[in-house]
């Protein structure tokens, strides 16, 4: 593939991912990694690649988060209790995560992307029909007090896998958020696009300090950025528009399914 071609098509995996994200509330690290490893692909089997896409798509899921995040500040969901017991473990542990992410071979970083993708996919079909609500008559301080252990827990959970996979895991932490510790939908997420804005550039720093002990350069990870962060925003922006104009309960499952197929290719369940 020529250069030109290659840089239009990164191009193109930013936008849909953006899009797509936008659209589902699924992330877009879930469309970036399956479409740059499907359509982009690797030098040999080791897959070495992965750990440069997955530090690209830490750096792009910050792009796409903080608008959303300036959006949600303006509606007054961002609590600041909630953050505070989110976003120290998450830091911490997308760390971790970046820290173990390099002990693993590219080809099982791959593996455990797919089944992650679908258990996310899964996860977030789940939760959307289940409607989880707070109950309204607590107040949100003493909810969130009470939930902290839970809060705790998903910061831990997220982050790592953040960083050993260089997903977002919006959908995990609001699935988590709603279901253990009963936060209103849209408080979990504002909180987990929130932490998203240092988690994902933190753990991308931290990737592409690493990413010469695998015999790739911060440079190429920055280069695919450049391609596919403003497609992604564009994209992001433009399907946080289109959610309220399309009919989401037909365009939910149908992305959903994409995502299956994509986390059984990648997972090497189809041809």
């Amino acid at each position: 593939m020529d250069p030109v071609t290659q840089s239009a098509l990164i191009a193109c995996i930013g936008l849909v991912a953006g899009l797509i994200g936008g659209l589902s509330g699924l992330g877009g690290s879930v469309i970036m990694l399956p479409g740059l490893a499907i359509l982009i692909g690797y030098a040999d089997e080791s897959h070495v690649e992965q750990h440069t896409y997955q530090a690209a798509a830490m750096a792009v899921n910050f792009l796409v988060a903080v608008p959303a995040v300036w959006r949600h500040t303006n509606a007054g969901v961002v609590s600041k209790a909630l953050l505070l017991r989110l976003l120290p473990p998450a830091v911490v542990c997308i760390v971790i995560g970046v820290l173990v992410s390099d002990q693993i071979q590219g080809d099982a970083l791959i593996t455990i992307l797919a089944a992650v993708i679908a258990v996310m996919v899964i996860a977030g079909e789940i939760s959307g029909r289940m409607h989880h609500k707070g109950d309204s008559s607590i107040d949100d301080n003493v909810r969130i007090r009470k939930a902290t252990p839970a809060i705790a827990g998903t910061g831990i959970a997220t982050g790592f896998l953040a960083g050993l996979l260089g997903i977002g895991g919006g959908v995990i932490a609001v699935t988590s958020l709603q279901v253990l510790g009963k936060i209103q939908i849209r408080q979990a997420i504002a909180a987990s696009t929130a932490v998203m804005c240092l988690t994902a550039p933190v753990g991308a720093i931290v990737k592409m300090s690493t990413l010469d002990q695998h015999n790739q350069s911060a440079i190429d990870a920055i280069t695919l950025v450049g391609l596919l962060g403003p497609a992604a925003v564009i994209g992001s922006l433009t399907g946080s528009w289109l959610v309220h104009k399309l009919p989401v309960k037909i365009v939910r499952p149908i992305v959903s399914l994409v995502l299956l197929v994509a986390a059984a290719k990648l997972g090497g369940l189809i041809g």
